[in-house]
This record gives structure tokens, sequence and C-alpha cells, in this order.
């Protein structure tokens, strides 16, 4: 998945700040900020060693196998607790009440993991950046992010 955003700082050669705009908080309560979405930084490697300065505006490459993952970690995997839990309780117990807090007890054994395995393993690969977006580039995607109807990719 391709993504434009801006260059906040650049810590060194390899590594950059960025930051993620949402060109649409100042003109309305829809797309990031109708669900609360904040504007974020977040590093991004520059593997390509291009010649970036604070202010560009870069496309950076997320991982799509590895939102894919990081989706099913977040949202499948805790569900996936919860019923292993619930269904190992009805082999012991009869009472929906104790199975239904068991589940629950599974559901956040399933975070817990899920918060171990972020705390030992790391947040995972860095977007890198592709290239500097030219200014044709920057407006088409200025206008498209406005009008918010002319793409699949803003809407």
């Amino acid at each position: 998945m391709k993504q434009p955003v801006i260059v906040e700082s650049i810590q060194d050669h390899r590594i950059v700040q960025v930051h993620l705009p949402n060109p649409k908080s100042e003109k309305s309560n829809t797309s990031r900020s109708f669900w609360g979405v904040k504007e974020k930084n977040f590093p991004a490697s520059n593997s390509k060693s291009l010649d970036l300065h604070e202010g560009d505006m870069v496309e950076i490459m997320v991982d799509p196998s590895g939102a894919v993952r990081a989706a099913f970690l977040m949202f499948i995997f805790p569900l996936v607790c919860f019923f292993a839990a619930y269904k190992l309780g009805e082999l012991i117990l009869q009472k929906e009440a104790l199975l239904y807090l068991l589940g629950m007890a599974g559901l956040a054994g399933g975070f817990g993991i899920i918060a171990l395995i972020r705390k030992y393993k790391g947040p995972g690969e860095m977007p890198h950046i592709e290239k500097i977006l030219s200014q044709a580039d920057i407006q088409k995607w200025k206008s498209c992010n406005s009008a918010c109807t002319s793409c699949k990719g803003c809407g």
C-alpha cells in the first residue's frame, strides 16, 4: 500500500521521521477526523538514500502482508482466544455465566499475548520511502483528498 506523507525530521540518512497528514480535518468532520484518528508521526526507512529535506512530501510503501498480519493479531486472535477458552470451559463447567467469564478471560489473555509479542518482537517492519513526490503528484493528491469522490483510495 502506498501512502503520501510529509518528512518531519531526518534522524540520519537511513531513518526519517514522517508525518501522516489529515487533509480534510479543517474542511469537515469526515475521513479520519470523524473517527477520532489523529495525525501521527512515525519512522520510515530511507533505504534508497534519497536526498530528503524537512517538509518534502514523499510516498511510502507499507507491506500489505504486514498490515494483514497486524490486523489479524489485533482483531481476530483475541476472538479466537475467547472461543477457545469458552469451548474448553464447556468440558468442565456447565453454568453459562462462568463460561462467559472464562471466555472473557481468554479474550483478555489474547490481548496480553499480543502485548508480549509486541514488547519482545518489536513494532514490526518499518515502511520504506519509495520516491519524492513531484509538484504535479502533490497537486493530484490534494485535489483527490479534498473532493474525496474522485478516487477510490481516499473515499
